[in-house]
């Protein structure tokens, strides 16, 4: 029999995987699919915080902003996700977001989210450009 202990252990453990699979869907399906309406209904809750002051904040706000990214902005990008961290509702992903595949080095990114219910409700980002000479 589990202790106590060893159950919220392997809840927490269950809780970061499926959350982190979650996350990877989302990105994936805005990112790569560009298909950002079926993204915001399937993987987020019906708040959403946007903390990143270059993206407006709110759901609706938010899912219009990433649509103009992905169609008319960068219509050819890709994010590759290089590594995953979780911790219960925390989900990291490190990845290099190609804007202009071929025609520039990228954005490299890590971009935080925060879950409740399984819904991403939080979105936190660090970006830095990568220079046309990086290795």
């Amino acid at each position: 029999m589990m202790s106590g202990c060893a159950t919220t252990a392997v809840f927490e453990q269950e809780l970061a995987k499926t959350n982190t699979q979650t996350v990877l869907a989302f990105e994936e399906t805005v990112f790569n699919k560009h298909e950002v309406k079926e993204a915001f209904g399937h993987y987020v809750g019906p708040t959403f915080r946007q903390h990143d002051p270059q993206r407006p904040d709110g759901r609706a706000a938010a899912m219009a902003a990433y649509q103009n990214l992905v169609t008319h902005v960068f219509p050819n990008s890709r994010l590759s996700v290089q590594r995953t961290v979780a911790q219960g509702n925390l989900v990291a992903a490190q990845g290099l977001w190609e804007r202009n595949p071929g025609r520039s080095p990228g954005v490299a990114e890590v971009d935080i989210y925060r879950l409740e219910n399984g819904r991403i409700i939080e979105h936190w980002n660090v970006a830095q450009e990568l220079p046309a000479d990086a290795p």
